[in-house]
């Protein structure tokens, strides 16, 4: 024997004195609760073959068990098994028969025992008091021998219990074979329902994607048609300081010799008036003489490629401002069609 079961019991008491003191009554006195009698059998199920303990033991972490079962689990391991609820290691050699739930589970059974026999009392005919072997298909009711030979039962469609209960058999089998067929082609249907949801889910996914790509597109486009408007401007900006820059230092020398012929003149104003005629007799400057050279300020070119990059500019802003235009109205429309077709829980969850 691959255990050794230990004779003492887990603990608790050996004799009745602690079990509930329904179970002590007469068996008579409990038949009255069929639920009762089946929420205590459901306490001394075994967890393993889910049936009525046979031979009940406990192991180490208080587990209980049928001896032939908890014996099975642990046939191939070595002086330890794993328990099959709580997956503690427990000893092999640590298994207690329970005295207690054998007495608990013998009690249990005399109230089944009971219970049955108190049925089997009852049911007979509370006219005649004989036990039914007959069920009527036209009344639906069970009969005596005495209640079948009646007048009132004489001419319906009477026969034994048995043999009635085997023609409703074959009518449940033949509905169950039905409703199989159903299940069969339900389960079809709804793989097909869950396929076709998958499907939806997928589209929904594509077209997400497809919207973030084809926007993040539009909006790499505009980004760089921004980037290169600027960098001409930038660069339009820059030669046109540059040009400035040329400018000033093109009219600033003239300026200054313009200033230098004002002030020898001023000079010579001044001067005694014989000095003054020495002076500047024989070669008085004339203001005609001056020509200003003014460069052109910003070159054509310039002006031109400005022009271009604002014709630029105005055309992408009034094509942007039509889009927009015709994007928001679409927009609002196509709104107002998607929220009137929605409930307010619908609503709610959109938002």
């Amino acid at each position: 024997m691959l255990y050794q079961v230990s004779t003492v019991d887990s603990g608790a008491p050996t004799d009745l004195a602690q079990l509930p003191t329904v179970l002590k009554q007469p068996c008579c006195s409990v038949m009255a609760s069929g639920q009762f009698v089946n929420k205590l059998q459901e306490e001394v199920i075994c967890p393993i073959c889910l049936d009525i303990l046979q031979k009940p033991v406990t192991i180490d972490c208080g587990h209980n068990f049928c001896l032939k079962c908890i014996t099975q689990i642990g046939e191939t391991s070595c002086g330890f098994f794993k328990c099959p609820l709580c997956k503690t290691s427990v000893r092999k050699n640590a298994i207690r028969f329970n005295s207690l739930l054998r007495n608990l589970v013998e009690k249990i059974q005399a109230l089944q025992a009971s219970e049955v026999q108190s049925k089997r009392k009852e049911a007979t005919c509370p006219r005649h008091q004989e036990m039914f072997h007959y069920f009527c298909e036209d009344d639906g009711k069970f009969l005596c021998f005495v209640c079948r030979e009646s007048k009132d039962h004489k001419s319906h469609n009477v026969s034994l219990i048995e043999e009635a209960a085997q023609n409703y058999q074959g009518q449940i089998q033949e509905q169950i074979q039905v409703l199989q067929q159903k299940e069969k082609e339900t389960v079809q249907v709804k793989a097909q329902g869950v396929h076709g949801v998958d499907v939806f889910t997928d589209q929904v996914e594509h077209e997400k994607q497809r919207i973030l790509t084809e926007f993040e597109l539009l909006h790499q486009v505009l980004e760089e048609e921004k980037n290169f408007l600027l960098s001409r401007i930038y660069w339009l900006g820059h030669e046109g300081t540059e040009a400035g820059k040329h400018y000033v230092a093109s009219t600033e020398p003239q300026l200054n010799d313009l200033k230098k012929l004002i002030d020898s003149l001023k000079t010579k104003q001044n001067m005694p008036p014989r000095q003054l005629l020495e002076v500047t007799q024989p070669h008085l400057p004339r203001s005609e003489e001056f020509q200003f050279l003014n460069p052109t300020p910003v070159p054509l070119e310039l002006e031109k490629k400005l022009s271009e990059a604002k014709s630029r500019h105005d055309s992408i802003t009034g094509s942007l401002k039509k889009f927009k235009d015709q994007l928001q109205a679409d927009r609002k429309k196509d709104e107002n069609r998607f929220f009137k077709s929605m409930n307010k829980n619908d609503m709610k969850s959109c938002k």
